[in-house]
């Protein structure tokens, strides 16, 4: 006579259990893993689509400075007192230096000088940015308006009101430098003179 303490229910009844076991799995997965219904996932609004602004240049009510820098280094004080530096490679890949105006957590404003290239870059803000983006770049704007006020008057801030509207502006000599390149697409505005 043995002493087994561990009967085990007769065959027909264990598939009965395992089924039932099986079907609470799925009845308790069912209740806590059910699919979101549309009704569900839909946000409440005021029923208005948002519709995002692009940030407008008023170049117009802008202050020019006055001709009077002649080298990169005067017109690089226009972008800001303090900057940090690091080595980079200018628009046609020589060894340059760059000096960033901007946080790291900000959007970009940056020139590398190198021998024969200074090169002003900063961020041109989609619609869809934040006012605090869209303001910074503004900002930017008017430092790189003045800069070129500086270089050369007139002609120098109508070289930046012209990137700013989109609109091509052709190579000419601004000063003592003569401008290369000047675009303002993909989220930055690019300026490059040459010494």
């Amino acid at each position: 006579m043995s002493t087994d303490t561990t009967a085990q229910p007769p065959k027909s009844k264990r598939t009965w259990l395992i089924a039932a076991v099986i079907l609470a799995v799925a009845i308790v997965l069912f209740l806590t893993f059910r699919p979101v219904t549309p009704a569900e996932s839909v946000v409440a609004d005021d029923g208005k689509p948002k519709v995002y602004e692009p940030v407008v240049y008023d170049t117009a009510t802008w202050q020019s400075l006055p001709k009077s820098a002649t080298d990169a280094e005067g017109l690089m004080a226009e972008l800001g007192a303090a900057a940090t530096t690091e080595p980079a490679l200018d628009y046609y890949g020589n060894q340059a230096e760059r000096y960033r105006y901007s946080a790291g957590h900000e959007p970009p404003l940056y020139a590398i000088l190198s021998d024969g290239l200074l090169e002003v870059v900063w961020y041109y803000p989609a619609p869809t940015d934040d006012d605090k983006t869209k303001a910074q770049a503004i900002d930017f704007a008017k430092r790189v308006y003045h800069m070129m006020g500086k270089l050369d008057g007139e002609q120098g801030t109508a070289v930046v009101a012209q990137m700013l509207q989109g609109k091509a502006v052709a190579r000419q000599a601004l000063g003592k430098m003569r401008l290369t390149y000047a675009k303002c697409q993909d989220y930055q505005c690019k300026l490059i003179l040459a010494k």
